[in-house]
């Protein structure tokens, strides 16, 4: 209940009195509209209008995309077609709210992951470090921007935290109700963002660590989905998208299409690792994962949480556009960071058996922590 007042204190007094408009969120803005009913010359029109008060019609570049011509901007979106739960959601909401609701339905996923974050980290002992970190996530100010955008992140972010949390229970015990959950989120997490990939080698860890292969098999729901979301809108490939990313790069230059990804790429991965280096923190998960690795007690969990975090980084490869990766890597790396912490120091605050009760219950005690 205090992690749910906190962000909803925190929905009201910060991230809707500061909304982000974004070029892509008028690609939502249009697929809601017409979702709502529009036709698609009426939802440009109407989701232009909108967007026409912006402080984006400021820059030539992204009043472009704002003033597109209603006969190709549905196909000039292609790229986002797939995404369908994020402005279906917001086209239900659309009669009331107007495109306000973009807004309304990411504050309200804040709240909402604020409590799936914090039912995420009670997979583990300590309900009071899931308390401070589900907190500590609420309030950085990449959670916070997330939840004032006009982007489908804030939303997938609910169904990745519930999607971890069933993970790290099926790393110990394996029951029906967390395995339809597991599936459920994974779903929903494929019908926000294209990133089925994200469940699954999480739960490929535990088939390999427990050799307990029906987590794998719930989570393929997401594979199916996407494929069935793929097939119904004909939806960019991955080397469409990239093609995609490659003809709306900022600065055109006359390098081909391999010479810019290669570039792009190598580029990318140079920043995350110079990232990595100046903030410190993921250099200690790394250190932190490998440590619970090797203890047998949080091996599980720590793989789960280890597969996790590398199928974060598919964003790399998949979109090499070092601007973008506060939302596409940094921010689905915030819950399994926070479950790396839990984890982390709850293996180091384990008890130890005072010496005078004898090297048999010391030895006893290093086994149960082990």
């Amino acid at each position: 209940m205090l992690v749910a007042l906190f962000a909803i204190a925190i929905a009201f007094v910060s991230v809707l009195k500061h909304p982000t408009y974004t070029p892509d969120g008028i690609v939502y803005a249009r697929f809601a509209a017409r979702d709502a009913g529009y036709s698609e010359r009426d939802a440009t029109l109407a989701a232009r209008a909108f967007y026409d008060h912006t402080e984006m019609m400021s820059n030539p570049r992204y009043r472009a995309l704002i003033d597109l011509d209603p006969s190709v901007s549905f196909a000039k979106s292609k790229v986002f077609e797939n995404r369908v739960l994020y402005p279906w959601v917001v086209g239900m909401a659309l009669g009331t709210a107007g495109f306000r609701a973009l807004f309304l339905v990411n504050a309200a996923a804040y709240v909402a992951f604020g409590l799936a974050l914090f039912w995420m980290l009670g997979a583990f002992k300590r309900p009071v470090f899931a308390f401070v970190l589900a907190l500590l996530a609420l309030a950085l100010p990449v959670t916070r921007a997330s939840a004032s955008s006009d982007l489908t992140d804030m939303l997938s972010m609910i169904w990745w935290a519930l999607a971890l949390g069933a993970l790290l229970r099926l790393a110990h015990q394996t029951r029906p109700a967390t395995l339809a959950l597991l599936a459920i989120s994974g779903i929903l997490l494929a019908l926000t963002r294209p990133t089925p990939y994200l469940i699954v080698l999480p739960a490929l860890a535990i088939g390999i660590v427990r050799a307990s292969w029906a987590p794998l098999a719930a989570s393929l729901g997401s594979v199916a989905a996407y494929a069935a979301v793929a097939i119904a809108t004909h939806a960019y490939g991955i080397s469409e998208q990239l093609h995609w990313v490659y003809d709306h790069r900022p600065t055109i230059t006359n390098d081909s299409f391999r010479a810019w990804y290669e570039s792009a790429l190598l580029s990318s991965i140079r920043y995350v690792i110079a990232e990595a280096v100046r903030t410190v923190v993921p250099l200690l998960m790394i250190a932190a994962a490998a440590y619970g690795l090797w203890r047998t007690r949080t091996r599980a969990e720590m793989a789960v949480l280890a597969a996790g975090g590398i199928a974060c980084l598919i964003a790399v490869p998949f979109n090499p556009v070092p601007s973008s990766f506060e939302r596409v890597l940094l921010l689905p790396l915030v819950p399994v960071f926070c479950a790396i912490a839990q984890c982390t120091a709850e293996a180091l605050l384990v008890k130890r058996v005072p010496a005078e009760f004898g090297p048999a219950a010391a030895a006893q005690s290093a086994a149960a922590a082990d």
